[in-house]
């Protein structure tokens, strides 16, 4: 386990979450604001190998996360997380949830929950995190928590908001 808040674990993804881990990805509400498209159950497939390959490794710079609700048992994959190592104290965040899972609160106790992590565990002095200017559910969380607005960018064809999150020294 990585850390948990009130209702939710993240943890490992384990092989067993690939049910659940395809029905996500293949959905194209809930991939269109980062790949653009719903992913192939092969793609998934060796995605979810992939990620477990990673656990493997003890110096990686990307941590991916399962997200379970506590209510659950830990047995149900309700959506992933993710932290990448951008620089020794700098963190970028991200998440994602199955659609059924939206409007529920999740979003935003899981980004808090990344925070929070960052912050203890991983000795973060700096916290990102990037949403395309379209995906405004996303952009409503990140208003709602405790990152503040940077500054936008261009993105190929895409607009892109940067937050993040600075520890005073």
């Amino acid at each position: 386990m990585y850390f948990k808040t009130e209702r939710l674990i993240a943890r490992k993804l384990v092989q067993n979450d690939f049910t659940a881990f395809n029905n996500m990805q293949t959905n194209h509400c809930v991939m269109k604001h980062t790949l653009g498209r719903a992913k192939t159950i092969e793609e998934n497939r060796e995605e979810l190998e992939n990620i477990l390959k990673i656990y493997t490794l003890n110096h990686t710079n990307k941590q991916i996360m399962g997200v379970v609700r506590k209510s659950d048992n830990m047995d149900m994959l309700i959506g992933t997380c993710a932290v990448i190592n951008k620089a020794s104290t700098r963190f970028e965040i991200g998440y994602r949830f199955s659609e059924e899972y939206w409007g529920s609160g999740y979003g935003l106790e899981i980004l808090e929950g990344l925070v929070t992590y960052c912050l203890t565990e991983l000795k973060a002095k700096e916290i990102t995190a990037e949403v395309y200017k379209e995906n405004v559910p996303s952009i409503r969380l990140l208003e709602k928590s405790s990152l503040e607005f940077v500054r936008e960018y261009v993105e190929g064809d895409k607009k892109v908001l940067l937050y993040a999150l600075i520890k005073k020294q």
